[in-house]
């Protein structure tokens, strides 16, 4: 990342909405956390994650999804309420928290309606403008009656006056990704045929009636922003027509603005289409620009897009472009809370840029809050100081292995105050992220291996490449701490011919020291493996997938996987489960299927079975009598997330 100064940039200069000034261009957008009390209270988790960004140079804040109705509005188990009176007081403090840091805090208002969940809402059956299932809950639906809709909008509006009541600075109305909102607009999940179904002008009323109720409560000076999936992207899942398309979001945007909207936030998508509403690391960057320039063709009054911004240069391009008026980021705010004070000083290189890697929505989806692969302290700001506390002068230390965790534990370590020395038997830093980067569309990857090269390099820790210690080695060093993070290699399993020439693995495929000849079958339906047939098949090879499972991608989260298979299948890859590999010949692979033996012809067999733990050195060190500790996969084999988590708690506590 190239910098620049304070004074060249556009995203450091303030912004009005209505009558609220925004010190600078920059927002964090509405991202579900869990961090609130389960009463719907903001409380001190979620207070703290707030403020942080805050300080962090945010301009504006925008809160994630706040439920208006507790009948059958519950969308997250800790989501923020504005339900009933006696949540203001609360509330208000916090906001007040928020502008005391310089920072304005729009308060978002949501129904999930087809997406609600049932045991959140007192086994309450799920409702919508008609009977159609989410297929991303699969819970039943029934339709709203007449009345009940002309009470959610009253409970829109309640929740508005709170919003206002509490001190926030603008309330926007979350009429996107499938929501009861955006569901009422669609003509795939509105079915009606009252007032509220039908015409293009009868699918919006729902919207109209809540924007024009809303206004006559907070009066003609208080901002009301307008969050749209300008497409709903069903043709990018086969089904064109289905849903609203850009000219349709369009002309919903301009309807807004007829009804005194006074920002409109492009998105785009629905949780059933694909990945288009939170995209993973291979979605181009900027790839809803074209939504957002036919909105801001479209209206007059302001327009900010999120469209995967991770840089300040590509923020202070579409800001000197025209296109938006404010920079709208979501995962770049929790992979680093310092974005914004950053890219104003323009110490670009410091910022840690988010990957892509959807682990922020994999922990929601496992029933957690939000986490982040980058930030270990992501979700974790009351229990965890934004800098160590310095405990550790005069001290020192030895890191082994260069990988994410190890690179973590060693800056964690030097800024507690440490003399800390990292060696890595690899050229460079990375471990299995370095391969991990080679795939389509993946090099994002990479840039966590800039991020640790420059900061361990900022926090003063000597890095030895190319090197690699003994236990004799490590007890002459005479570091007062060790830390092994030496990783993982792949597993062989022992079967006739798996030591073949011919016989190759994934990691060494992606890392380009194995080459891949003729024909390729791919053994393991995994991320690893996954993204090796994608990598073949994009250098124009041949190449199929063997899983064992009854089901591909165990372990993968879903929508990471449904990235990279709809790829494979674009691609006309073959992708088959319940394969079990028993025997690898010069033709090529045996499987076991169904109680059969198939026989599948290959010149060239990728061995992606999962990895274990290279765990050689730390066995040594015990038998040994060295005192270490260890980070990362050598402990067990997981994703980047915990190897990055494990690392961070390693630093701080050895």
């Amino acid at each position: 990342m190239t910098a620049t100064t304070q004074t060249q940039r556009t995203l450091a200069t303030p912004f009005t909405i209505n009558t609220v000034e925004i010190p600078n261009r920059l927002v964090m957008t509405p991202m579900g956390s869990d961090l609130a009390n389960p009463d719907g209270t903001v409380g001190p988790r979620l207070l703290k994650y707030w403020l942080e960004r805050a300080e962090g140079g945010c301009g504006l804040l925008i809160t994630e999804i706040t439920r208006v109705n507790d009948e059958h509005g519950a969308g997250t188990p800790k989501q923020l309420s504005v339900t009933r009176d006696e949540l203001v007081p609360q509330l208000a403090e916090a906001i007040e928290a928020v502008h005391a840091r310089g920072t304005k805090i729009f308060l978002q208002l949501q129904h999930p309606g087809n997406q609600g969940i049932p045991q959140l809402n007192k086994g309450q059956v799920t409702v919508g403008p008609s009977a159609v299932q989410s297929q991303l809950t699969k819970a039943p639906v029934r339709a709203l009656e007449n009345e009940e809709v002309k009470s959610l909008v009253q409970d829109f509006i309640n929740g508005a006056r709170r919003a206002k009541e509490a001190g926030a600075d603008d309330v926007e109305i979350h009429g996107a990704h499938g929501y009861l909102i955006d569901e009422f607009l669609s003509p795939h999940t509105n079915k009606r045929e009252d007032e509220y179904g039908g015409s293009f002008e009868n699918r919006c009323r729902f919207l109209v009636e809540i924007l024009d109720g809303v206004r006559e409560v907070v009066g003609p000076d208080f901002p009301i922003s307008v969050r749209l999936s300008i497409s709903q992207c069903y043709d990018l899942i086969g089904m064109p027509g289905e849903g609203n398309e850009v000219a349709d979001g369009v002309r919903i945007a301009k309807l807004c603005e007829e009804h005194g909207a006074d920002l409109i936030s492009v998105s785009s998508g629905t949780y059933e289409t694909g990945v288009t509403v939170i995209e993973p690391v291979n979605t181009p960057r900027n790839w809803r620009d074209p939504m957002i320039r036919a909105v801001r063709d479209a209206v007059s009054i302001p327009v900010m897009g999120v469209s995967i911004i991770r840089e300040p240069e590509q923020a202070e391009k579409m800001l000197n472009d025209g296109l938006v008026d404010l920079i709208a980021m979501g995962r770049s705010w929790l992979a680093d809370p310092q974005w914004g004070i950053k890219a104003i000083e323009g110490r670009d290189a410091d910022i840690t840029r988010c990957i892509g890697c959807m682990y922020c929505f994999e922990a929601l989806f496992s029933g957690g809050h939000v986490e982040c692969a980058v930030n270990p302290r992501c979700g974790f700001e009351s229990e965890f100081p934004l800098e160590p506390e310095r405990n550790a002068e005069g001290r020192t230390a030895l890191v082994i292995g260069g990988g994410p965790a190890g690179c973590e534990a060693a800056e964690t370590f030097a800024k507690r105050g440490a003399k800390v020395t990292l060696v890595e038997a690899e050229d460079t830093l990375g471990g299995q992220v370095v391969p991990g980067t080679n795939p389509p569309g993946k090099d994002p990857m990479g840039w966590l291996v800039e991020s640790y090269t420059h900061r361990l390099e900022q926090a003063g820790v000597e890095v030895r490449l190319s090197t690699r210690f003994s236990a004799d080695e490590v007890r002459d060093f005479g570091a007062d701490a060790v830390i092994v993070a030496t990783g993982a290699v792949p597993v062989v399993p022992p079967i006739p011919g798996i030591d073949g020439d011919h016989v190759v693995d994934a990691i060494d495929v992606l890392g380009g020291t194995r080459e891949v000849r003729g024909r390729a079958i791919v053994v393991g339906s995994g991320m690893t493996g996954l993204e090796t047939a994608e990598l073949i098949a994009a250098n124009g090879g041949k190449v199929a997938v063997y899983e064992m499972a009854p089901q591909l991608g165990a372990g993968a989260f879903h929508m990471n996987l449904i990235s990279v298979t709809s790829k494979l299948k674009k691609a006309g890859v073959p992708m088959l489960t319940g394969h079990r590999l028993v025997e690898v010949n010069d033709s090529g692979a045996v499987f076991e299927a169904d109680g059969s033996s198939v026989n599948v012809e290959a010149e060239t067999v990728v061995l992606a079975i999962g990895m274990r733990s290279a765990n050689t050195l730390a066995s040594e060190l015990k038998d040994a009598g060295i005192d270490f500790r260890t980070a990362g996969d050598v402990s067990k084999v997981a994703k980047v997330a915990q190897a990055v988590a494990t690392g961070y708690r390693v630093g701080l506590e050895a």
